[in-house]
């Protein structure tokens, strides 16, 4: 298909990997990496980063679309599986090199224009993704902490941008900061319990109030739902530099099938009891729903622990592209070099992240419009772009074929109509507050 013989930067040149003693036609790209991660380390990253806040809205977005939102969060799952698959066997495409990044597949499948695509697309949900974290966490300490500290949402979520750049400057790679995502992914089964319990336990006081409706399906929301629900899956931004962090390569499809379907168990547990006990009125977090009580600081402590041993994990993923292109290493400019401009590069980066978040707190909405714009292309329609044009469409069963299409359609589907959606949402929370 000509695509190794493009010619690339020198920054995104794709380098042969463990072919010690071996040529490079002999070279075994999935053999055993001594030095990097185990499978568990891998588990607990993906969980960690596409777990806790996705969860938090999937109540309300049951109330938007019906119960037919079950069916979507199952189907969301089966996609993102499959893509996540694709992505990896991406890397590999050539047989005797891999490539370290998913702007790189772009490269050499679309040449610079997949580049620039993949970057963009990237850059918003990594960014993105990290932006919600800290208004989410901006918002519930400000709540929490009404009558007792006298600080805005927007102080708070500078201050969860200051503590989060500790472990963000002074750890450099996903293998270094993968013990914080142990404790991330303890934290979110704490909170979703603590919000699954407490909306069954709640139940009762709900229907005392009145007959709580349901709806089977609302087909005008459906876009927007499964662009609100794309956001439970988006760990595709660091799949690659996951898969490069284990120590048993051959072992990712395990991997990533049990860490997405522990994800979509802790998301019903969830979506069901919040939809059930709330139903139409059930809001986006839905911590904003429960009673008050001991319960309800539990959930929101919580939330906001995940948050802040999360976001080193997404925002390293990010610093290492950008470190890596701007030739940020040691062997280019000696390690105390290299150590001040990559805390230079990455307290930019949280400053850009911290500005965005003080100025949108507006945390349904803006979920939506991320998985609607970011997410829907990063996991469904470039995987399968990608792998198609990389292996072409003759190596795929027919069956394959389908469900790649059906992904594609999706897909698009979700991004725009979902991203119009959400764009009208943000305007009218705008001018309500003008």
């Amino acid at each position: 298909m000509g695509t190794s013989e493009k010619k690339t930067p020198s920054i995104y040149s794709a380098v042969t990997v463990h072919s010690e003693g071996k040529s490079e036609g002999q070279v075994d790209l999935y053999a055993e990496r001594p030095n990097q991660g185990s499978n568990m380390s891998a588990f607990f990253n993906i969980v960690c980063v596409i777990a806790g806040t996705g969860a938090l809205s999937l109540p309300n977005a049951f109330a938007a679309g019906g119960w037919i939102g079950a069916g979507i969060l199952i189907l969301s799952m089966f996609m993102s599986i499959y893509t996540g698959v694709l992505i990896i066997r991406c890397i590999y495409y050539n047989g005797h090199t891999r490539l370290a990044s998913y702007q790189e597949i772009g490269l050499h499948a679309f040449g610079k224009a997949g580049l620039w695509t993949v970057w963009f697309f990237h850059s918003s949900i990594i960014l993105g993704v990290s932006v919600m974290y800290f208004i989410l966490s901006g918002t519930e300490i400000e709540s929490m902490a009404k009558g007792k500290v006298d600080l805005s949402d927007k102080a708070w979520i500078w201050i969860c941008c200051c503590v989060v750049s500790i472990p963000f400057v002074l750890m450099k790679t996903l293998k270094e900061v993968s013990f914080l995502s142990i404790f991330g992914v303890l934290s979110t089964i704490v909170m979703v319990g603590v919000a699954g319990v407490e909306s069954i336990v709640d139940h009762d006081n709900q229907k005392a109030r009145g007959p709580i409706n349901y709806d089977v399906v609302i087909a005008r929301n459906l876009p927007m739902v499964l662009a609100t629900m794309s956001v439970g899956f988006g760990g595709n931004v660091i799949f690659c530099h996951v898969e490069e962090a284990m120590r048993y390569p051959r072992a990712w499809n395990r991997v990533l099938v049990a860490a997405m379907s522990a994800c979509c168990l802790m998301y019903f547990f969830v979506a069901i009891p919040g939809y059930i006990t709330y139903g139409p009125d059930a809001q986006s977090p839905i911590l904003a729903s429960l009673p008050d009580g001991p319960p309800l600081k539990v959930a929101t402590i919580m939330i906001i622990a995940h948050v802040l041993l999360a976001a080193p994990v997404l925002m390293t993923s990010f610093a290492l592209e950008v470190e890596r292109v701007l030739g940020v290493t040691i062997e280019k400019m000696g390690r105390i070099r290299e150590r001040m401009f990559r805390t230079l590069i990455r307290l930019i980066i949280m400053g850009v992240v911290g500005g965005i978040a003080s100025l949108v707190p507006y945390f349904d909405a803006f979920l939506s419009l991320l998985g609607a714009f970011g997410n829907c292309m990063l996991i469904y329609v470039m995987p399968i772009a990608f792998y198609v044009k990389l292996f072409g469409w003759r190596s795929m069963k027919w069956y394959e074929l389908i469900w790649c299409a059906i992904i594609l359609v999706i897909g698009l589907l979700s991004c725009v109509i979902g991203s119009i959606d959400a764009i009208k949402v943000l305007k009218q929370r705008f001018d309500a507050d003008q």
